[in-house]
């Protein structure tokens, strides 16, 4: 199965549903295994339902670029979004076509292929210098050095100023978008809202890079503003996620937990705001001025 895009210039922003349907309909993307539990002192049979996890490889101008491990859904939006916050294009006009397809190995296993062609006039880095394997639990895996992480990023600007009591519904609001995670219990969610608290965007994977990635390439695809937008994390907040998001330009970035020290300094540097609301709490580490009554 394929899914073609050609010239998006003229195709990427027809109207289409906000979170895509998965590479094969009707597929689940979990998987029902045999387990056992233990318990008052004997072994019982179980069954589990666990997420997918599935390969995707992208390949740029004919060359392969990265291998991800993902959950198939929204695929297209991964690999935009990959490119996007990677830096190797700065607007999806610089995407001449992408065709996604399944294909099938000798050994019975599939992968997904992405084939995307970028325009001769973007100079992206050679694919010798990029990281080859991605796991779903990595998000900078395969840098050379700590610098790549932000060539090209630039600090957010936004003057939209934010509720505090809309900003708080979140950790009940972000649940509703994460039936994966219900089902499995494996699942991370990314969730775009507005200034109002109206959903944007959405989507879940076994990655919470991945889930950010598909969020910020469905904006990219659908022409999504960004100045007014919250991002809701239903994973905690990290350096790379900060880099992501700051290159997408969303102001706000609200975690389901604690974030690391280095997730914190560059908030501050790259101007997002970024609160954690673990556990009922509701920290602002970074420019709290964004938030009304401050």
């Amino acid at each position: 199965m394929s899914l073609t895009l050609n010239s998006p210039r003229r195709r990427l922003y027809e109207p289409e549903a906000v979170n895509a349907e998965p590479l094969n309909p009707g597929y689940n993307m979990y998987k029902k295994l045999r387990s056992f539990t233990h318990s008052k002192g004997k072994f019982s049979p179980a069954s589990s339902s666990l997420i997918l996890e599935s390969p995707i490889e992208i390949i740029i101008n004919q060359e392969r670029h990265i291998l991800i491990m993902f959950t198939p859904q929204m695929a297209r939006e991964l690999v935009f979004g990959f490119v996007f916050t990677e830096g190797l294009i700065e607007s999806v006009s610089e995407i001449d076509e992408c065709v996604i397809s399944v294909v099938g190995k000798e050994d019975g296993e599939q992968i997904t292929e992405a084939k995307i062609g970028i325009s001769p006039g973007r100079a992206y880095p050679s694919t010798t210098k990029m990281k080859r394997v991605s796991f779903s639990s990595c998000g900078i895996c395969g840098k050379e050095n700590y610098y790549e992480l932000t060539d090209g990023v630039i600090r957010v600007k936004s003057r939209q100023r934010f509720s505090m009591e809309v900003l708080k519904r979140f950790p009940k609001r972000i649940q509703e978008f994460q039936p994966l995670y219900q089902k499995t219990g494996g699942a991370h969610a990314a969730v775009l809202f507005d200034v109002h608290g109206k959903v944007s965007v959405h989507s879940e994977d076994v990655g919470r890079h991945n889930a950010l990635d598909k969020v910020i390439g469905a904006t990219l695809i659908q022409g999504i503003s960004c100045h007014d937008k919250i991002l809701v994390s239903s994973g905690r907040a990290s350096l790379e996620m900060i880099l992501k998001t700051a290159r997408a330009g969303f102001p706000v970035f609200v975690a389901m937990s604690r974030p690391t020290s280095k997730a914190v300094e560059a908030a501050k540097f790259y101007n997002i705001t970024l609160i954690d609301m673990a556990g009922g709490s509701n920290r602002v580490y970074s420019h709290a001025r964004r938030i009304m009554g401050f």
